[in-house]
């Protein structure tokens, strides 16, 4: 029988391996060492050129005409920010000391979440246990979780379903990850164990499929391992759950999203914006001059066998309304409350 904790082990045991740091051979504060050594490091790494279309030889030739020795430390990095910016890639970032480049990829889209308004109106009186805020709100148990790096266990979520459940949010729950941007897979198998309801019988749920570098080749990739759940006893959050999202969903967030649409059959929706994208288990590399370098170094399928390098769709999409934002009302908490309470 296909395992959870299996196959969870897989990921989480190449994520850590993944995110340990990869270091150079020889100290050079040359900028044209580093831009060779950050250059072919993608190159023989990065696992999405095929899918973006980037002809990365020709990248090449079009940088590497701006890199000389007696260019300033800010100037080189400049450059090669505005190299690796070509992936269009939320996943990759170079973190030099003084500063650290991410691709921005909510450039455009509403931002779906108002920490000030929730302040004044739905987090009034919360409960805090572990990273998770939550609440009753009209017999549905409210919960937020802020960030996949901060770890959660299950006796943490056994107290939230006992508070929620013993408070009177009896009717479902809605989860909000909206501006939660990764973290640690453990803490999202963790999650998933507790997702949808309580079950005697035999169930597996397919929530994604990952496949990884295995050579320097750009089309060296791995075949696809499907993640699966399996029936287990721990405690659910029960009846119905809605999972929101926004832009500012990256990472093991976006992740997240994409296993939680297994769900469906168990009562569990997502809701709100297309994720920000990512998902995939990420390498750092240590340039010469000790500047960090972080791609991704494998591909994520959802179970629709789409790639959700560029997000993931919600169930239903919700947006923010102004008019509801006008009279302090979050219009997609207030989806979530009318999708459990029809």
């Amino acid at each position: 029988m296909r395992n959870i904790f299996i196959l969870g082990l897989l990921i989480v045991i190449a994520f850590s391996s993944c995110e340990k740091l990869l270091m150079p051979k020889e100290k050079s504060e040359k900028p044209t060492e580093v831009f060779e050594e950050l250059w072919k490091t993608l190159d023989k790494g990065y696992t999405y050129f095929d899918y973006k279309g980037v002809r990365w030889d020709s990248v090449y030739m079009m940088y590497r005409p701006k890199i000389s020795d007696t260019m300033t430390e800010r100037a080189l990095y400049d450059t090669c920010v505005q190299m690796i910016n070509l992936l269009r890639d939320g996943s990759v970032s170079l973190n030099a000391g003084f500063a650290t480049s991410f691709y921005n990829t909510t450039g455009g889209y509403a931002a779906n979440f108002r920490k000030d308004l929730l302040e004044r109106t739905y987090w009034k009186g919360y409960e805090r246990t572990g990273p998770f805020m939550y609440k009753v709100i009209d017999s549905v148990g409210y919960i937020y979780y802020g960030s996949f790096n901060d770890d959660v266990n299950d006796a943490q979520i056994d107290v939230m379903i006992d508070f929620l459940k013993g408070s009177g949010g009896t009717k479902g729950t809605i989860l909000d990850i909206r501006n939660n941007t990764g973290g640690k897979t453990e803490n999202m198998y963790t999650m998933f164990n507790h997702l949808g309801i309580d079950s005697s019988f035999e169930y597996s749920i397919y929530l994604f499929a990952t496949a990884y570098k295995n050579g320097v080749e750009h089309d060296a990739i791995s075949d696809f391992i499907g993640s699966y759940i399996e029936n287990n006893d721990k405690r659910k959050f029960g009846r119905r759950t809605v999972v929101l999202t926004n832009r500012a969903n990256y990472g093991v967030a976006s992740l997240f999203a994409t296993g939680a649409k297994g769900f469906t059959r168990h009562r569990v929706r997502v809701m709100g914006d297309t994720t920000g994208g990512g998902g995939a288990i990420p390498a750092s590399y240590e340039l010469p001059n000790g500047w960090i370098i972080k791609y991704p170094t494998s591909i994520v399928k959802d179970a629709d066998g789409s790639y959700i390098e560029n997000g993931v769709t919600p169930d239903t999409v919700v947006t923010m309304k102004p008019a509801d934002e006008a009279l302090n009302k979050d219009s997609m908490i207030d989806a979530a409350l009318a999708e459990i309470l029809k």
